[in-house]
């Protein structure tokens, strides 16, 4: 087959050609980044000499692009001096052409050392491994694409041929392909699952086409399996595509269908096409649904159907490959120019592939001008960044119409956790949500509802996280519950009242006063369930609370049960809200008659009492009162921290305020006492650092000596930075996307090629 290698974009082609040149000199080539436009592709050194090389696509503008942007090389290869220079190019090169670019280098390139479009084809006839390799090359070119076209089974199907070959063009190579290929060739069947948007129909459709240009017949099932079994053909080389088979089988009552006996005529498929050495199957499903679909019938748990499946994960893509997905997107898309512009503005495409929400369908969505064209071109950065920021559209079919009641209350329960929590804690508060939302809604519970939900859910919209929690799957599935929420603020009050801990209500009284203003509404005027929901969970013993290697629970002290509730208080403005106030603060008083207040929780409270701004809830003499134990305590003794606390909560400005000034200066006295004993409690740097900046809070605020303490601490922060212990909040936060300097060079190296290959601006 002869190429013309439009189906590749110069990425994809750079590295055909690296390829069949190692093949051909039986050598390893390096592919070489300096950083834009200095003029290497890869090269090849031994001894005293050294080879480069250049590959140059110039698909749109042909010779005359080439020509023009080969004078731009000159001085680089002047520079580089190498002893050898070899370019090749898609461009089909006559010898005048090859004469023409070899007198531009003055000598430094030989003619043989040109390589147009017939000697990419040459080579490729010598090594066809390479061509196997390269499936892009031949499962998307011309060739193929003409003769199914012309094939009347083929057209007479539903199958868009020429809607998957532009397709193909943007595929960027991976395992998966060969993986899945393999299993098809082995087993006769091949399941591809994996959360939407992830590629699963590319991949199906690509393995589809591959089969079409050897001769298969196709046949696209759209309702259900009986469909394909109608359609089956002893002997004739089918095969089948069933884009979504749990989903159509399943879903299309509310997961009554497995009554009909649809998952043995599944079974019984899948035997058949096992069977026929001429007959091969491609499923694909999302894995929710799939789980779903495997806790429900007997018959498909013992059906063997796992070997058969291969699924996708968003974060199985590196940087790299998410910057080629980008990258292909646009090079074959029909953007205009001044959209490709934007990305390539201030690297900004290094944005969309660093960012957690990454996804092909959003890549594809963004890169389709159609979607795009209503928006400006000097707006078309801030719809990316929106459209990647809120991807819920996404997930949210899956949500409202593939899954079932119980996994909803999972899903929702484990957003109420602040995503992330233990299976024992996540099972409690499962429960608790479940049973409110089946009475609110009228929807039946059954004992199996928890694992079932989890086998939905699993890898589709969770994933475990360590050896006994679980997380939600990516940060757009926290999106569509906020989506969730901001459509039916219902579904919020039922997470409150149906919660087990305050964090489940801490996490949407957050969301509520920070982003939605109708759920704000909608819990201020819910009634006398939210407020019992809130005083059975403040009042509770224990409260779950988080740690850098997981969580546990701690009890509540009467301090912090109040500074969280005024804030609630304050929003919800309700006479329950006030009662509960009011009882919290006589327990408070209760207690200080029996113990001394706790200071960083005291503190917190009156910087709630402070911060109110219901004209209920001012208590002039329970704000001096707090005030005065604290400082009362303090000046009996205090750590760094909660003479920092305090100070953030008091008033000392104004000579006023000078007997509040001279208290905790006594305060700090005391502290100064025992500075060895706050060193020697620093874990690492950053405590140690933590307590170099209080010292210096306390000389600003208090006007106290401090600089013989923070010589002691700078001692200690030394010794820790020659052990070569480092910040552990540097370790923790690193983006998991974070590029290396030499990847990121050759990411912007690859797009740079796209403002190459441009015609000349009109005059």
């Amino acid at each position: 087959m002869t190429y013309d290698f439009h189906q590749l974009s110069p990425h994809d082609l750079e590295i055909l050609v690296r390829d069949l040149l190692q093949a051909e000199w039986n050598v390893r080539l390096e592919t070489f980044k300096t950083g834009r436009d200095q003029g290497v592709d890869f090269r090849y050194g031994r001894g005293a000499g050294n080879l480069i090389g250049q590959v140059k696509h110039y698909l749109r503008t042909g010779i005359k692009g080439l020509l023009r942007d080969l004078k731009k090389e000159v001085p680089k290869l002047n520079k580089l001096n190498p002893s050898s220079y070899v370019l090749a190019t898609s461009v089909s090169l006559s010898k005048a052409d090859k004469s023409n670019i070899a007198a531009l280098f003055g000598g430094k390139l030989a003619v043989s050392d040109i390589f147009g479009q017939e000697d990419l084809n040459n080579l490729l006839a010598d090594h066809s491994e390479i061509e196997k390799k390269h499936y892009k090359l031949w499962l998307a070119s011309r060739g193929v694409l003409d003769k199914l076209l012309n094939n009347e089974i083929v057209t007479q199907t539903e199958f868009h041929v020429e809607k998957v070959h532009a397709t193909i063009c943007r595929h960027v190579r991976s395992d998966t392909y060969q993986q899945a290929l393999d299993i098809l060739d082995t087993d006769r069947v091949v399941i591809i699952s994996g959360a939407p948007g992830v590629g699963k129909t590319t991949l199906a459709n690509m393995l589809l086409y591959a089969h079409l240009e050897r001769g298969w017949a196709p046949v696209i099932v759209r309702r259900d399996i009986l469909e394909g079994a109608k359609l089956f053909q002893r002997g004739t080389a089918q095969i089948f595509h069933f884009d979504d088979f749990m989903g159509a089988t399943f879903l299309e009552d509310g997961l009554s269908a497995t009554g009909k006996n649809d998952d043995r005529a599944i079974t019984d498929f899948i035997e058949m096409v096992r069977a026929s050495p001429t007959a091969r199957l491609i499923l694909t499903t999302r894995e929710h649904i799939f789980r779903q679909g495997v806790t429900l019938s007997e018959r498909l748990r013992h059906a063997g159907l796992d070997s058969h499946k291969v699924t996708l994960h968003v974060g199985d893509y590196s940087v790299t490959q998410r910057a080629q997905i980008l990258y292909n997107h646009v090079y074959f898309s029909n953007l205009p120019t001044g959209y490709k512009d934007q990305l390539l503005d201030s690297d900004f495409y290094l944005q969309i592939v660093r960012h957690p929400k990454f996804n092909p369908r959003l890549i594809e969505w963004l890169s389709t001008f159609n979607r795009v064209r209503k928006y400006p071109v000097n707006e078309y950065q801030s719809f990316v960044l929106s459209l990647l920021n809120d991807p819920s559209e996404v997930w949210m079919h899956a949500y409202e119409q593939q899954i079932s009641d119980a996994a909803r209350s999972l899903l929702l329960t484990l957003y109420s956790l602040d995503g992330r929590t233990d299976g024992a804690t996540l099972k409690v508060a499962f429960k608790k949500l479940h049973e409110r939302r089946a009475v609110h809604w009228g929807f039946p519970r059954r004992p199996e509802d928890w694992s079932n939900a989890m086998s939905e859910l699993l890898n589709a919209f969770i994933q475990p996280s360590g050896r006994q929690s679980f997380k939600m799957l990516d940060p757009s599935v926290n999106d569509l519950v906020n989506s969730v929420i901001r459509k039916s603020p219902e579904v919020a009050i039922d997470m409150i009242v149906g919660a087990v801990d305050y964090i489940q209500i801490q996490r949407i009284w957050q969301l509520a006063d920070r982003e939605i203003a109708d759920l704000k509404t909608a819990i201020t005027t819910a009634g006398a369930d939210v407020v019992r929901a809130i005083r059975r969970v403040v009042l509770a013993e224990t409260k779950i609370v988080r740690f850098t290697t997981g969580m546990g629970r701690s009890s509540w002290s009467a301090e912090e049960r109040l500074a969280r509730i005024i804030p609630l208080a304050n929003g919800i403005r309700t006479p329950e809200m006030l009662h509960l106030v009011k009882d919290l603060i006589s327990s408070l008083q209760a207690e200080w008659l029996e113990r001394a207040p706790i200071i960083n929780d005291g503190a917190e409270v009156l910087q709630a009492l402070r911060g109110s701004s219901w004209q209920m809830l001012e208590n002039p003499s329970f704000e001096a009162e707090v005030e005065r134990r604290l400082l009362q305590e303090a000046e009996l003794g205090c750590r760094s921290d909660e003479l920092r606390e305090i100070i953030r909560v008091v008033d000392l400005e104004g000579p006023e305020n000078a007997p509040i000034l001279a208290r905790l200066q006594r305060a700090f006295r005391g502290f100064g006492e025992t500075i060895e004993t706050e060193v020697r409690n620093c874990n690492d740097s950053d405590d140690l650092q933590s307590l170099e900046e209080d010292l210096e809070l306390f000389a600003r605020t208090l006007g106290v000596e401090v600089g013989n303490m923070l010589d002691r601490v700078r001692e200690a922060y030394s010794r820790y930075e020659e052990r070569g212990e480092r910040r552990g909040s540097q370790v923790n936060n690193i983006d998991s996307y974070t590029l290396s300097p030499a990847s990121e060079e050759g990411i912007r190296d690859m797009f740079a090629s796209l403002r190459s290959d441009r015609p000349d601006p009109v005059t």
